[in-house]
């Protein structure tokens, strides 16, 4: 008894191009995935950069600036600078506030 056997190359094609594909969406998506991430992350890097150089230059502004302005402004010493018989002199006022 002879077995013919019937030719599926239609089908088994069909599961090959459907797995193939699959596997192309598969790492297509994991790529997007990753890329996203990527992106994410160096958007958060950018954000964190720029919060880094807004916190420095504030702590340098009150470092020069002081933290309250009204209340240094009491204790500020004018001086005149004159010119003396030796040369340039600076002369403040009559008591020394510290």
């Amino acid at each position: 008894m002879t077995q013919t056997q019937t030719f599926r190359f239609p089908h088994t094609a069909g599961n090959w191009l459907r797995t193939l594909i699959a596997a192309v969406l598969a790492v297509a998506f994991a790529g997007l995935i990753l890329m996203f991430a990527a992106i994410f992350a160096a958007a958060a890097l950018v954000v964190i950069g720029a919060a880094m150089l807004a916190g420095g230059a504030w702590w340098l502004w009150r470092k020069v600036r002081g933290r309250n302005q009204q209340a240094a402004d009491d204790d500020i010493t004018v001086l005149v600078a004159r010119r003396g018989p030796s040369g340039w002199t600076v002369d403040g006022e009559a008591d020394n506030r510290r």
